[in-house]
């Protein structure tokens, strides 16, 4: 047993390791469990190393396809058909990527118990109840209907079955070696793919870019605890103060060319935009029973961090601003930071069809985000609000049925089953309405304790049949704007940003997805719908989303903020967005520059000023200086922030000061929240930039004393407040205060086997090289930079590797590139992408190969 084995299979620990290593794993076992030498762990990842040209068989192909893979593992499938090139990406995918895919899949489906047993029935419940497969059967269903009548849609199930073939050819040849180690461990092999696995895969997405149900019921918990609508919409705005937004000029298309919503939504006439006076009742709902479905919401095993720390950054600059004269574009989603990495890198070849390349998830049939030959475009998520509850009346003669539209409606029951690695089976029943699955079905004791029923319904858009996988197929074949847009078209859920750049020179930003038009209630809080009036009774028209194309400024970013000014739109979309300071430093890094390089964008990307900082510390630092005190210790803290320049870099104790200086501030300010029996920290920090800016004696004042505060005396207190917390905390030495420190990176194995990082990390959740938290565990999933033009170039890091074995020398690879900060540069590192067009020309190049692999029928 090598090393590196040693130290993998020590972190489980001694107790864990008895158990795993005499597990049988059927057929691959024997006696020995995993410690036999053939089948047991010794032999896993021999020859993954390997470097010869291989001949692979595979029955289901119609030709010959060659995988050329580079130097980072990184495959090209030249094929002849699309189906031959897809069908052996699912076979990349399922060999580089097995177990990740299984716990994916599993994890969707409400089916993770299968493999780790009892302790997952609680993440198996939330699953069911949310009806994620569920969604995925009528969403694959709809698709075996369209197929018919729409040969797009057909093109994409014809992909998909070929993907699913290769994933299952792979899992039908697995030898004991490529079997990967954590499902040895585990002792599962998983069941072979289905089409509507790839469906699930694609709602689970969608879901973490939602932001779940939690935001609908902790407004409503804000609302009820201040109970003052001025008071509210100060504090919890809707639009966030001083956002840049995404759009500078908006762009619409014809209706007479899309006259519907996203992917033929229903969408009303201007004329019927305005809502009823009368909005529906805010249903009063008990705050044990929020309190148990947030706690269970919160406990619940995620692929995705929360909603406020998913983000992402998104740019582009035109000819008039590049160096080239060409457009250039920038991306790096913000995602769980894991390995094996959500992203796996591909490039597909099929003559005269299809020519893309980019950043594929396992498991999914298509590049999410990457370039064809003429054109690129990256994602951000948008954010809005696109998930309402409706609190349905039950009948009191019978808990069965509710109201609707004046009758007694029976509840759908669908008595999911639920089966666990321990051979036992758990019923878990789940009500639905017309507007969707309760999702209080999670919780034994909501509503009042002699009625015990679910009635909390969860209408979301991404409920039933969404066609982000159809949009992706058609983007993955646009040369032209005009395919972008056709693409887009299909795009419902969730929504994204999707910014554009093209060889023609053109540059645009879509805020792609369907966005609901609300009718007789806001959206904010739940409600008591009792009829078809109240409800998401249209969306906003495909033509008319939020959308910008070649603008005069020369330029467009993204980064999760405010997609539109509302003074300026016709359209309502809920929000609030992201707090807006990595769009307002990008607005402006752009603004300022004329001649944008490459490497311009790459230092962008690695930019950690923090504009909170930038904005805010002025105000701390005068507001001592302009104070009575005199403490040697918090002077000491102030003269580290007045000579800081607001980068968030490892060698200060400024960042560290920030840090806690913010918390602090917030407490001294929003006496009104905490009288109200809330978290100060739940108000947005621009509106605390607000109040500062302003100087808004109301909220300064601290209305528990009799004095009146004035901005001095807040900034002292805070001061106090940060001084004390960090000496409790680290200690009174600024030294020990040093940023890098105490805010370093973790990238965790998806079975806690090993990690990458424990390195000091720059940046904060407010700089464009994002960093939230202490321990960063969240951040630019995968850096992309595509220049366009007559000398066209593509760069892509990701912290990881390609492949999910971690015997191989592409397990993190590409971590040191993407944690290799240099200083001479002022950037990460990158791959520059390999994209020829063929096999001939990849080789006449002379440089890349690594592994020649040809698939033959």
């Amino acid at each position: 047993m090598n090393k590196s084995m040693k130290v993998i299979l020590s972190a489980l620990g001694p107790v864990a390791m008895i158990v795993l290593l005499s597990v049988p794993i059927g057929p691959l076992a024997g006696g020995l469990g995993i410690l036999q030498p053939i089948g047991g762990i010794f032999d896993v990842g021999i020859g993954v190393n390997d470097t010869t040209t291989l001949t692979l068989v595979i029955s289901e192909l119609d030709s010959p396809v060659d995988v050329i893979m580079d130097e980072w593992g990184i495959p090209h499938i030249y094929a002849e058909t699309t189906t031959d090139a897809f069908l052996v990406l699912g076979y990349l995918h399922a060999r580089d990527r097995l177990f990740q895919m299984t716990m994916q899949k599993y994890l969707a489906a409400g089916r993770i118990s299968e493999i780790v047993g009892e302790s997952a029935v609680s993440s198996d419940k939330y699953y069911r109840a949310i009806g994620l497969a569920r969604s995925a059967e009528m969403t694959y269903q709809a698709f075996l209907e369209m197929a018919d009548t729409n040969a797009d849609v057909a093109f994409v199930l014809e992909n998909i079955d070929a993907y699913v073939s290769g994933v299952n050819t792979f899992l039908g040849t697995m030898s004991s070696r490529e079997t990967p180690l954590e499902l040895k461990v585990l002792g599962f092999i998983p069941e072979p793919w289905e089409p509507v696995d790839i469906f699930t895969w694609s709602k689970m997405m969608t879901w973490g870019l939602s932001g779940g149900f939690g935001r609908d019921v902790t407004r409503y918990l804000v609302r009820e605890a201040i109970d003052n609508e001025t008071m509210l919409a100060d504090l919890y705005p809707d639009t966030i103060p001083y956002a840049v937004p995404v759009i500078p000029e908006q762009y619409n298309l014809s209706t007479s060319e899309y006259p519907a919503g996203p992917a033929g939504w229903p969408a009303p006439a201007a004329s019927d935009l305005d809502s009823p006076t009368q909005l529906a009742h805010v249903s009063q709902m008990e705050t044990p029973d929020i309190d148990a479905l947030l706690a269970y919401e919160s406990q619940v095993m995620s692929p995705f961090p929360d909603i406020f720390v998913i983000g992402s950054n998104s740019w582009v600059v035109d000819g008039s601003k590049s160096t080239t004269g060409y457009p250039i574009l920038a991306n790096d989603p913000h995602l769980q930071l894991q390995l094996p990495s959500l992203w796996y890198e591909v490039h597909l070849v099929v003559p005269g069809e299809i020519n893309v390349q980019g950043g594929s998830l396992a498991g999914t049939p298509a590049v999410l985000i990457g370039h064809t030959e003429h054109v690129s475009w990256g994602m951000t998520n948008v954010g809005a609000d696109v998930l309402d509850l409706f609190v349905e009346e039950v009948n009191p003669s019978n808990s069965s049925q509710y109201r609707y539209n004046g009758e007694w409606i029976d509840f759908e029951v669908v008595n999911e089953l639920i089966h666990t690695a321990d051979g036992n089976t758990v019923e878990f029943p789940v009500s639905w309405s017309v507007h969707g699955p309760c999702v209080d079905s999670l919780i034994d004791d909501y509503g009042p304790a002699e009625d015990n029923f679910a009635n909390l319904a969860m209408n979301w858009t991404g409920t039933g049949v969404t066609h982000e996988i159809l949009a992706l197929s058609m983007l993955n074949l646009a040369n032209d704007m005009n395919g972008y847009f056709d693409a887009l078209y299909w795009w419902d859920s969730p929504p994204q940003n999707f910014i554009y750049a093209d060889d023609s020179g053109n540059i645009a930003i879509t805020v792609a997805g369907r966005f609901p038009v609300r009718t007789g209630y806001s959206g904010k809080y739940p409600v008591v719908g009792l009829n078809d009036s109240v409800g998401m009774t249209g969306s906003i028209p495909y033509a008319h989303i939020p959308r910008s194309v070649n603008p005069s400024q020369g330029y467009l970013q993204s980064a999760n903020q405010l997609s539109i000014d509302p003074a300026v739109y016709a359209y309502s979309i809920l929000g609030p967005q992201s707090d807006s300071y990595r769009g307002r430093r990008i607005d402006h890094l752009l603004a300022t520059d004329s001649d944008v390089t490459v490497e311009d964008m790459m230092v962008y990307q690695a930019d950690v000023l923090d504009v909170s900082a930038e904005s805010m510390v002025g105000f701390v630092v005068d507001g001592w200086e302009n104070s009575d005190e005199n403490n040697a210790s918090i002077q000491g803290m102030v003269d580290i922030l007045a000579s800081w320049d607001f980068v968030m870099s490892t060698d200060s104790a400024a960042p560290t000061i920030w840090r806690y200086l913010l918390g602090a501030m917030k407490r001294s300010t929003f006496d009104e929240v905490s009288a109200a029996g809330l978290n100060p920290m739940s108000v947005r920090t621009p509106v605390l930039e607000q109040i500062l800016t302003t100087e808004d004696e109301y909220y300064i004042d601290d209305h528990e004393t009799a004095e009146i505060e004035t901005l001095e005396d807040i900034v002292v207190l805070a001061l106090h407040q940060c001084y004390n917390d960090l000496a409790e905390n680290i200690g009174t030495n600024a030294a020990d205060w040093i940023y890098g420190t105490h805010h370093t990176l973790n990238v965790e194995h998806l079975a806690g086997f090993t990690h990458l990082g424990g390195t000091p990390h720059p940046g904060s959740r407010y700089t464009l090289n994002v960093g939230a938290g202490w321990t960063v565990d969240a951040g630019p999933s995968r850096r992309m930079v595509v220049r366009h033009g007559t000398s066209p170039g593509y760069y892509t890091t990701y912290p990881g590797g390609q492949s999910g074995n971690m015997f191989s020398q592409h397990w993190s690879d590409l971590f040191d590139l993407w944690n290799g900060y240099d200083e001479a540069t002022n950037h990460y590192g990158y791959t520059e992408e390999h994209f020829y067009a063929s096999v001939a020309e990849f080789v006449d190049a002379g440089t890349g190969i690594e592994q020649d692999i040809i698939f033959i029928p």
